[in-house]
């Protein structure tokens, strides 16, 4: 059995390889100091009364943080979210990328969620009760800060460097 090339393939063609420069495990251990710091920051000063604020608060961000990167796509870079999908998981959990994506495009959606929430709960201060505006804010600096803290270790690879998001662990790639 012979290996031969096919004639319209050039004989440098390009294979892309990707070396892994970083990994970081969501191990068990990172898992339950997140939801303790949840739970310490939700429960701190906890009015038995007012549980409507603390159940809302999480879908209602997941559905405001699904839109803005919708809008982040549409205006900034005018494209469809090819290669993007909705999964849950521990530490990320919304729009993320199917597979290899840049950690800048990565760090700027997720830094641009971030400042828009907390310019978006900021605004509604006048309006809503301050339970509701705690809880929001809890909430949201909760999802984003694993984010922003794993793109803050991939730092130095933001130039070139591949973000790959999987269930057990949040991985830099230089090609």
């Amino acid at each position: 059995m012979s290996t031969k090339q096919e004639p319209n393939l050039s004989k440098q063609s390009t294979i892309y390889s990707y070396t892994l420069m970083k990994r970081i495990y969501h191990s068990l251990y990172k898992i339950i100091v997140y939801f303790m710091l949840l739970i310490l920051a939700v429960f701190y000063k906890f009015d038995p009364t007012n549980w409507l604020s603390l159940l809302v608060s999480y879908p209602l961000l997941l559905i405001f943080h699904s839109l803005l990167i919708r809008l982040y796509f549409q205006f900034t870079i005018g494209m469809a979210m090819r290669g993007w999908s909705y999964r849950w998981g521990v530490f990320w959990c919304g729009f993320l990328p199917e597979g290899n994506a840049s950690i800048r495009l990565v760090s700027k959606i997720q830094l641009t969620l971030f400042w828009i929430g907390i310019a978006m709960i900021s605004l509604l201060y006048p309006w809503i009760p301050d339970k509701w505006l705690i809880h929001l804010t809890i909430f949201h600096v909760w999802m984003l800060m694993p984010r922003l803290w794993m793109l803050y270790r991939f730092r130095p690879y933001r130039k070139a460097g591949l973000i790959k998001i999987t269930d057990k662990d949040t991985s830099c790639y230089m090609q």
